[in-house]
């Protein structure tokens, strides 16, 4: 038994809410985009399901509802989605939580549609979710379910976490019975998968599963079913980023393996601590390991957020002074294996203590009132005692220098070449990631003769060999195009059309990125053209019609005249078709190089309000873009269908020039057919 949907008339409210439409749907219930009239503010409404069950599980779910907005409500952060209000209808007795709206994508969309994301964005968009966690477990909050889905992008790459739905209050009651946990299972820690008590470490080793499927493309603790997923999680390693993809920074690998330690004492213990390793490895720096946490003050969190430090308790003194019992003087055991009673003696009241010189004086007094003090001592039997205990004090201190650990001397000249190797490599790998070849393979050359014997110094100096002459190669051919397009350009002005198609010819086959000598190639190929077209008209015998002085229509004042030639500069127009029945979800994206002609979505809504419903859109669009020779790539994408397509086709546009990309889509087959005209 649950609380009631909205609808009829009520639908149009909830609340004070007006309710504008229906977003989508969550794991607490409905989500609606409504508008708040009393200050005209658009909010995100979050509504509770409807469940079915007895009135305890109601009742329970209902408290978990509220709480999510007692949990969220007192965070306050740029990078955590702010909940304004809390309520419920009157009529339908429907509970709702008014949060911020807000306009993006969130990551597993982004991730799911391939959109391109830079490991440095990766690395900013994670370490500002870190900081809002941070913010969030310092208020005693722990989220449990920090997964792509809840992570929103914004303009600017800017990140907000949401859906603190399962949180928990780390300070508060705990509404989950024994051994039931919350989350999704592709990114559960360790100890929620055994229903340990959790804390913001947690939300640390989810939020490295985020990172580690952002750098991939794909989770850590893959598998067919729950089991699996689990068993991995608790007991596997994940496979190291490198062997996925070799370009991903060094210092990433590091921030995921703390993040990812089965053990949370093993992983940061603060996600400022994960922010601040992140924002190193953009700045192309090695991330420092945090502090051990035995090092630090520890301390408890209270539920008003006050920090009280941990005190130690001394030890109470044990008292050393024991009486001897009666028949046994000297205070030996009585009996084999039974302890003598302890007996405390009364002390006297302690009074100042008295001065060392006091003390010196009154002992060597006593010492010579002893009788032995005033015997006369033999010479010989004098000396004999002080040569055996000066001979004594030469074997102590012989053994104890025996004893004693020599301090290795330092050697400077080892220890500068290790730090020299460690320098060169260091910058090696910095130019790499900047795409430098050349400058990285001098440092290796470097590290090369100070470490002959590494054969990771050795096998990657043979790779950007390999890299270096293929560049090379590049280069040469690069020069060779412009060689041929110059002399192309030549006969082109000379009006040698059949020798500047040749020429431009080969320049493109060189560099097939050169629009110049594409553009210079199909004009060269339309003055020949025009050139056979004007031989053969002269050929032709002149009809009586014409000479009686019927002018010709491409003629002016007797004169024949030539069609302008297009210039380089003129745009072509690209136009994208795409129309099926089949289809009413998703979108099509086109992109001629960097120019994005088409993004359309290939459905649209009719009806209003509980009529709405989707049906196919024809899409037909056309813009005009700079001539050039590129790469057309065109995304296809349909969710409901499980349909995902990309295809990437070479295109010339020449000045001037029209082209159509038409799609169409074989429901029989369930394949696209790509048609250029």
């Amino acid at each position: 038994m649950g609380s009631p949907e909205p609808r009829g008339e009520r639908a149009v409210k909830l609340g004070r809410y007006e309710i504008v439409r229906e977003l989508g749907k969550g794991a607490m219930g409905i989500v609606y985009l409504a508008k708040d009239p009393l200050i005209g503010r658009l909010v995100a409404l979050k509504t509770i399901r409807a469940t079915r069950g007895d009135d305890d599980e109601t009742k329970e779910f209902q408290q978990r509802f509220v709480r999510e907005a007692q949990a969220a409500g007192i965070l306050n952060h740029p990078a955590i989605v702010t909940v304004h209000d809390i309520g419920q209808d009157d009529t339908t007795g429907v509970s709702f939580i008014a949060m911020e709206y807000v306009e993006g994508q969130n990551l597993k969309e982004v991730l799911a549609q391939g959109r391109p994301l830079t490991f440095d964005d990766i690395g900013e968009i994670v370490a500002q979710i870190a900081d809002a966690l941070d913010f969030a477990h310092a208020k005693g909050i722990v989220h449990r379910d920090v997964k792509p889905a809840n992570i929103i992008l914004l303009e600017g790459n800017r990140a907000k976490i949401m859906d603190f739905g399962i949180a928990k209050i780390a300070s508060g009651g705990n509404l989950t019975t024994t051994g039931q946990f919350l989350g999704t299972p592709n990114y559960m820690a360790p100890e929620q998968i055994k229903g340990a008590p959790v804390d913001g470490r947690t939300d640390i080793f989810s939020l490295g599963i985020c990172l580690y499927e952002c750098l991939t493309r794909r989770k850590p603790f893959g598998g067919d079913s729950l089991t699996s997923i689990s068993y991995k999680i608790v007991h596997e390693p994940f496979p190291p980023l490198h062997e996925i993809n070799p370009q991903i920074p060094e210092g990433y690998e590091d921030v995921v393996a703390m993040c990812l330690a089965k053990d949370p004492t093993k992983r940061y213990q603060r996600g400022r601590d994960m922010a601040a390793a992140l924002r190193a490895v953009i700045r192309g720096e090695r991330p420092a390991r945090p502090p051990e946490p035995m090092l630090e003050e520890a301390t408890i969190i209270t539920k008003d957020g006050v920090h009280i430090p941990t005190m130690e308790i001394p030890f109470p003194e044990v008292s050393t002074d024991v009486a001897a019992p009666k028949g046994n003087p000297r205070g030996t055991v009585a009996a084999a294996g039974v302890a003598p009673p302890v007996i405390p003696i009364a002390r006297p009241a302690a009074g100042p203590r008295p001065r060392p010189s006091v003390l010196v004086r009154k002992t060597l007094d006593g010492v010579r009132a002893m009788p032995l003090w005033r015997s006369f001592i033999p010479p010989a039997v004098f000396f004999t005692i002080v040569g055996l205990l000066v001979l004594g004090l030469v074997i102590v201190v012989a053994s104890i220098r025996s004893r004693h650990a020599t301090i290795p001397t330092v050697d400077t000249a080892a220890e500068a070449k290790v730090a020299k190797e460690k320098q060169l490599r260091s910058q090696g790998e910095h130019l790499l990631r900047q795409g430098n070849v050349e400058a990285a393979y001098a440092k290796f050359e470097q590290l090369s003769k100070l470490a002959p014997n590494s054969t990771y110094v050795s096998g990657l100096l043979a790779k950007l060999n390999l890299v270096r002459q293929q560049q090379e190669a590049n280069r040469q051919q690069l020069i060779l195009a412009k060689q041929r397009f110059d002399e192309g350009l030549a006969f082109y002005n000379n009006k040698q059309y059949p020798e500047a198609i040749k020429a431009l010819e080969e320049s493109f086959h060189l560099n097939p990125n050169s629009d110049e000598a594409a553009n210079y190639l199909k004009l060269a190929q339309q003055e020949e053209e025009r050139q056979k077209a004007a031989a053969a008209a002269q050929a032709k015998p002149v009809t009586k019609t014409a000479q009686a002085g019927k002018q010709p229509a491409n003629s002016v004042r007797g004169r024949q005249t030539k069609t302008a030639p297009v210039k380089a500069d003129t745009p072509a127009r690209f136009t994208t078709v795409f129309s099926s029945p089949a289809i009413n979800d998703g979108y099509i994206m086109v992109k001629v190089g960097t120019d994005v002609v088409a993004y359309e979505q290939l459905w649209t809504e009719t009806g209003r309000l509980f009529m709405k419903r989707r049906v196919p859109r024809a899409v037909d669009v056309t813009k005009e873009i700079p001539a050039k020779n590129a790469d057309v790539e065109v995304w296809v994408v349909v969710k409901s269908m499980g349909i995902q397509e990309h295809h990437t086709f070479r295109q010339n546009l020449a000045p001037g020039s029209s082209h159509t990309l038409t799609v169409a889509y074989d429901a029989s087959t369930k394949k696209f057919d790509y048609k250029f005209d």
